[in-house]
């Protein structure tokens, strides 16, 4: 298997055994997640370090325009997954955005990735 089949055997028994656990047994799920972020400084190292190996993987063996394509899907998809949930999820946006500043020291990182991606994927096509 090459390195982009083992990371879509892993994204697609992940996928199931969550959506296992979901229907299963919610409570039991959510208490495990709730357990794994609740110490913010370990979430965020093992956030860093699995998109820095990921992302070397991928990009490896794929063009960011490529990669950028399947963000927009994945960003839709995301987006359906999240349309029942609107009024909570407008009131968090309202929240986070509430104070630019804070909003760009807590997620100064995840922007800057975000930014750099489009900005590479404008120059890839463009260029």
């Amino acid at each position: 298997m090459t390195p982009i089949e083992i990371l879509a055997v892993v994204f697609a028994v992940l996928v199931l055994l969550k959506l296992l656990f979901v229907a299963v047994n919610p409570k039991v799920w959510m208490k495990g997640v709730d357990s794994i972020v609740s110490n913010y400084a370990f979430t965020t190292i093992v956030y860093v370090l699995l998109t820095v190996i990921i992302g070397y993987i991928i990009f490896k063996s794929l063009s960011i325009v490529q990669v950028a394509a399947v963000m927009l899907f994945t960003s839709v998809l995301i987006g359906l997954t999240m349309v029942p949930y609107l009024d909570k999820l407008l009131a968090l946006g309202k929240e986070i955005v509430g104070t630019r500043s804070e909003m760009f020291r807590r997620a100064w990182l995840a922007i800057v990735i975000w930014a750099g991606i489009a900005v590479w994927t404008l120059y890839a096509v463009f260029a």
